[in-house]
């Protein structure tokens, strides 16, 4: 306490002349209790301000979004155990047989997530005009596009997703990029 008292008189005393006089004065008991009394009171330090309410940010997930729209396809339409089966080993029909249930529950299963819908409204073979500001995203020119055109036959409509609602990851670190459980039998 006595250094942090030193230091103050130090500094009030170098730049006030007047205080620096009475600080000597006190220095050498001369009339102490009247200078004391003129000193002014030490600085109150000012009641600590109440603490500032900070947003509670949500973590981010520990699961990859791609993840779990792949876990989601196999949970439900098995399309992992599809696409990685070794497939010369069965006929085309076979092939086809199996594929069918697997897309027609990938298809409910994206349509539920991501509610599709055809990025243009004209059909496939209709004449379409493309805005001069097009987005490449939105449009895109196949085969032989002459430089400047601004129309042309519609090959493939596109697609967009009107929603994306994709299950939130609740397991462990651990299991993150678990796409398929093991199976066991007893």
């Amino acid at each position: 306490m006595s250094i942090a008292v030193a230091f103050r008189a130090f500094f009030i005393a170098l730049f006030d002349n007047k205080k620096a006089k009475q600080i000597q004065a006190v220095l050498d008991n001369d009339a102490a209790s009247t200078v004391v009394d003129q000193l002014p009171p030490p600085p109150t330090k000012p009641e600590p301000a109440a603490p500032i309410a900070v947003p509670v940010v949500p973590a981010k997930p520990i699961r990859s979004d791609a993840v779990t729209l792949l876990a989601t396809l196999q949970r439900e339409a098995r399309l992992v155990d599809l696409i990685q089966e070794p497939l010369d080993q069965y006929s085309d029909a076979q092939v086809g047989a199996a594929a069918r249930p697997c897309l027609s529950q990938c298809r409910s299963t994206i349509a539920r997530i991501f509610e599709l819908s055809p990025l243009l409204g004209q059909s496939e073979g209709q004449s379409v005009d493309v805005p001069e500001s097009a987005s490449p995203l939105r449009y895109q020119w196949v085969g032989d596009a002459a430089a400047g055109k601004r129309s042309g036959t519609l090959v493939h409509a596109g697609w967009q997703a009107n929603r994306c609602e994709l299950a939130q990851w609740t397991g462990s670190a651990e299991d993150a990029n678990v796409i398929a459980p093991s199976q066991i039998e007893p």
